[in-house]
């Protein structure tokens, strides 16, 4: 796996992320379209919209979004 993963955001939607100059997660739209995903050493999947924006997820919260057709894997 690792850096060669992506998704695909079915429709937009408001995440909770963090921009890299904060301590503080926010919402921040991510729009319909595809991403890449990284795992993180702590064991969690984040998913960034820029360089300095990034959701981070549970595997069990990725897997929820995925189940509910809002994520879809599209590269492993």
């Amino acid at each position: 796996m690792g850096n060669g993963m992506r998704i695909n955001i079915t429709k937009g939607l408001i995440l909770a992320a963090k921009a890299t100059t904060q301590d503080f997660e926010q919402e921040i739209l991510f729009p319909a379209g595809e991403y890449n995903l990284q795992f993180t050493p702590d064991g969690k999947i984040e998913i960034a919209n820029s360089k300095k924006v990034k959701a981070l997820f549970s595997f069990s919260q990725f897997r929820e979004k995925v189940s509910l057709g809002e994520f879809v894997v599209i590269d492993m």
